[in-house]
């Protein structure tokens, strides 16, 4: 989850996290949940509007039992995608090194956002690319199975390189003519080091028409080290309205599809409820698409032994929350 607690008052830019905080604290209990981790989104170097940890740290140390700090968004994911995989040096290395550790220092329990494709959904939004195979992505895996903490990733599926669709195309430039292949430097990545968690986010959502059951079923079956985390989003077509958004967890109807449940029931320790929501200030900071409020009552229609583990448990072992 993220806190959208940057605003404009009267020409004078507010930063309000703790209100923010508030207001998911407020939606948590509102759907019984018992913690959440928050964290900076994947951002591009000299991003606009950027942010990192250290503004959401009030808001972990206010609400310590039910807020967890996920850090890297801001500093390691920029790192990354300000850095040709080929310049790499050993100096960076230790920069990079040492800026995780200060991650883990000030409380993290994960490292995230971090993105190795990010699409650009507007015209206000991001395009950001680096391939999951990329040395310091390699290096962050290291990082995390030292120090104990999974990486949270933000990637979509693209099985091999494919045109960009019109729609994507359609609602923002920066989107390229060609989408890179994700999948098999992600599978790179996931083998690189077996004792690296990695929790693949906002699975059930599509923008690419590769994310199918099958694709997860296998990559589930090849690395153990894969985790994934549920994604209901409100919107239920393709961006640019290219049509119906394809392999979506949840029918017409707002019901798991049956491949769904097939797949979590096969893997019961290696899924958790996700989301992706901006959670931000009424009537200060815009609303931005919600998957909350869709996500969460998923949990309703699973057996009660799973319903649990995607809910509580598979999270609580893999980020160390007990």
């Amino acid at each position: 989850m993220h806190l959208d607690g940057l605003y404009r008052s009267g020409g004078t830019e507010v930063k309000d996290y703790q209100t923010a905080a508030d207001n998911l604290i407020a939606e948590m209990d509102r759907y019984g949940v018992a913690k959440s981790l928050i964290m900076p989104p994947p951002q591009n170097p000299g991003q606009r509007g950027a942010y990192d940890y250290q503004n959401l740290l009030d808001a972990t140390r206010r609400y310590p039992d039910r807020l967890l700090l996920v850090a890297g968004g801001g500093t390691l994911n920029p790192l990354i995608h300000g850095t040709e995989a080929s310049a790499v040096t050993p100096e960076l290395q230790s920069q990079f090194e040492e800026k995780a550790g200060e991650l883990i220092s000030a409380g993290a329990a994960a490292f995230g956002e971090m993105t190795a494709l990010h699409l650009c959904m507007s015209k206000t939004h991001h395009y950001v690319q680096a391939s999951p195979d990329h040395p310091l992505f390699l290096l962050l895996a290291d990082l995390a199975a030292r120090h104990n903490a999974p990486i949270d990733m933000h990637m979509e599926a693209v099985s091999k390189d494919m045109p960009v669709p019109p729609g994507l195309a359609q609602s923002c430039s920066a989107n390229p003519a060609i989408i890179p292949a994700t999948i098999p430097a992600f599978e790179r990545l996931l083998a690189h080091n077996r004792k690296a968690r990695i929790v693949w986010q906002h699975i059930g959502w599509d923008n690419t028409g590769h994310m199918t059951v099958d694709l997860l079923r296998r990559l589930l079956e090849t690395h153990p080290n894969l985790y994934l985390a549920l994604r209901v989003e409100e919107r239920e077509v393709m961006v640019g309205g290219d049509g119906p958004m394809p392999n979506r967890i949840v029918d017409e109807g707002w019901k798991i599809r049956p491949e769904w449940v097939e797949l979590i029931s096969d893997f019961p320790d290696r899924f958790m409820i996700g989301g992706d929501e901006f959670v931000g200030i009424p009537g200060q900071t815009p609303r931005r698409p919600q998957s909350f409020a869709e996500t969460w009552p998923i949990l309703n229609q699973l057996p009660p032994d799973l319903a649990r583990k995607v809910g509580y448990d598979n999270a609580a072992r893999v980020y160390n929350l007990d």
